[in-house]
């Protein structure tokens, strides 16, 4: 399930929006099929942010309709820090863990590896179980069904690579 909190005020902290320009900035930035940000999650969300003091609405007028436009004050920035170096489970299509690494740039370094490290060591022991049904039932899997494990193998080689990268990164 991902974190709707942290995608909502990490795009408020990237560009201040109203609720419509938001929906589709989510959109058009993460572009998960499954993640529909709707009215009644969206809207509800704004309103505790802007009670919690993390968000402050500004209404703007704009030709025959006004809008709000959010902006993060200084409580939001520490509150989205605090949801950005929150440890992520591994999930199945690691749209968590992506939606985390959207704002990594906002942590140091050390805190960026405490929450990938359980992730790539996860994948490394999922890594090293295939590898281990590929050399000893190899021989014996369908054509089709060796195609998928190796498709498998060389995803957790990629996600591997890819947690190594940002891991080094500084």
């Amino acid at each position: 399930m991902a974190n709707t909190d942290l995608i909502i005020l990490g795009m408020i902290f990237l560009m201040p929006s109203h609720g419509y320009q938001l929906k589709k900035n989510i959109r058009e930035s993460f572009g998960n099929p499954y993640f529909k940000l709707n009215n009644n999650v969206l809207y509800p969300t704004l309103a505790r942010f802007e009670q919690e003091g993390f968000i402050e609405g500004k209404t703007v007028a704009g030709g025959n309709t006004s809008k709000k436009v959010y902006h993060i004050t200084e409580k939001g920035k520490e509150k989205l820090l605090e949801m950005v170096a929150e440890p992520v489970e591994p999930d199945i299509d690691g749209f968590d863990f992506s939606v985390h690494a959207v704002f990594f740039d906002l942590i140091p370094k050390e805190r960026r590896v405490k929450i990938i490290k359980p992730l790539y060591e996860n994948k490394l022991q999922m890594h090293k179980e295939s590898l281990k049904k590929k050399e000893k039932y190899g021989d014996a899997i369908l054509p089709i069904s060796f195609a998928v494990l190796e498709y498998g193998i060389e995803g957790l080689e990629r996600e591997l690579e890819f947690y190594n990268k940002l891991m080094e990164m500084e």
